[in-house]
């Protein structure tokens, strides 16, 4: 009796057993695992196989950290494409030329031709961009190549060749870069302009300097006048010469970029009556360099502080319809600064209302409100500008108690321009206009 009661669990645990057993095996029969593919082995991954190409001609330079890096512009788009270039360089005998300067005239990327004018460029480019190519040497007329989707047809590998015409006013202009302790400044960022176009062209030129401070700039006019610039931001200002002259000699160019000195500042903004602007958005550029900018904002109580920014002249302006602007303001090499800023804002409202000689109220009417004043050397100008509505009436807010000039445009009419000082808590004017034909 005892072996009767055990036959129904036994037949229940073998049961589950097997059931277990056969969706392992079901499983793994819809799964398989993955297999590594023996080199040459072809797949249908989506994923696509990346490659190394070795280098065959001409070793490309590397870029220095201060190049605008193509990963800059593929990190806002998504994703990025390897693009190889490669052919010869040719006079017009068919014979190679050597030391051609081939450069991808947007990211930078470059080489040169070697002794049998073989060239090999490796771009990493954005998917949605193709390579524009710039073939420079002295002795030879440049040019310039831009490859097309329709041209390149998808391709990742192109083979371009390219014959250079001769000209012997074509020249190498060089030089170097340094601080004003003579130490050399390696990627520094050297831009060539022509004032005017060649072969209906622009031409423009952009090189780094290597560790040695030395740059080389090839395929320049002589007797032409180019705008000239170096930028290592953010620890020196632009250097810009902007009316240089080439001659079939050029002397190599010594340049000194002078190290940038910067301050902390703490300020407050105030309005004509002193009283604080709080929450107040302005953005301060320095006028110096011409490359740093920074936000500042306001407190609650008006304060605000500007950490790290270069001394010298600055320049202030808001962004949207309400414009403030400060001009003439200099920061010094102070360590500390308290900065007040005049910005003419208050809880003060003018409102007009526009009519004709006649009582009419002119259609697409324009009243615009500025000021400007001085503290100093510092200016300050604000603008607002706003249309009527359809009964000729505009209001302007936030105005402080100085005194601003009206303008009032409207079509076939003329502008009428007065003054009015803020008074009261809200201030009315009544403009007429007169037509352009009395």
């Amino acid at each position: 009796m005892t072996f009767k009661r055990l036959i129904i669990p036994i037949a229940i645990v073998t049961l589950l057993t097997l059931t277990l057993y056969w969706l392992i095996a079901s499983r793994l029969l819809l799964d398989p695992p993955e297999t590594i593919p023996s080199p040459g082995a072809s797949t249908n991954s989506a994923e696509p196989v990346k490659t190394e190409i070795e280098p065959v001609v001409a070793t490309e330079i590397e870029l220095p950290s201060t190049a605008r890096s193509v990963r800059e512009e593929t990190g806002r788009q998504g994703s990025s494409k390897l693009v190889e270039v490669f052919g010869r360089v040719l006079d017009r005998d068919r014979q190679p030329v050597d030391d051609v300067f081939v450069t991808e005239e947007r990211y930078f990327s470059n080489t040169r031709s070697d002794a049998k004018g073989n060239y090999r460029i490796l771009m990493d480019l954005p998917t949605h961009r193709y390579p524009t190519l710039n073939f420079l040497r002295y002795g030879f007329n440049g040019k310039r190549v831009k490859l097309t989707k329709e041209r390149m047809q998808q391709k990742r590998i192109y083979e371009l060749d390219v014959t250079l015409e001769d000209n012997p006013e074509s020249v190498r202009l060089s030089g170097w870069v340094g601080n004003e302790i003579g130490g050399a400044l390696e990627g520094a960022r050297v831009e060539l302009t022509a004032q005017k176009e060649f072969d209906g062209e622009d031409f423009y030129l952009t090189v780094f300097t290597d560790p040695v401070g030395s740059f080389t700039l090839d395929g320049v006019r002589a007797g032409e006048k180019y705008r000239l610039s170096v930028n290592l931001a953010p620890e020196y200002p632009i250097y810009l010469e902007p009316d240089l002259s080439v001659s079939l000699n050029p002397k190599p160019l010594n340049i000194e970029l002078k190290s940038l000195k910067f301050v902390d500042i703490d300020g407050m903004i105030l309005n004509r009556e002193a009283a604080p602007v709080s929450d107040f958005e302005i953005y301060v550029s320095n006028v110096t360099t011409g490359v740093h900018s920074s936000k500042i904002v306001s407190d609650s109580s008006g304060f605000f502080s500007l950490k790290n920014f270069p001394v010298g002249e600055v320049s202030l302006s808001t962004r949207g319809s309400d414009i403030y602007e400060v001009t003439g303001l200099v920061l010094t090499d102070d360590e500390y600064q308290n900065l007040q800023l005049t910005i003419d804002r208050g809880n003060h409202y003018l409102t007009g209302w526009i009519r004709d000689e006649n009582g009419i109220v002119p259609l697409r009417t324009m009243v615009t409100l500025d000021q400007t004043f001085h503290e100093g050397p510092v200016r300050y100008h604000q603008y607002r500008s706003q249309a009527t509505d359809n009964d000729g009436k505009f209001t302007f807010s936030n105005l402080g108690t100085g005194e601003y000039r009206v303008t009032v445009y409207a079509q076939d009419y003329q502008k009428q321009e007065l003054m009015h000082r803020i008074r009261n808590q809200s201030d009315e004017i009544e403009v007429t206009l007169r037509r352009t034909d009395n």
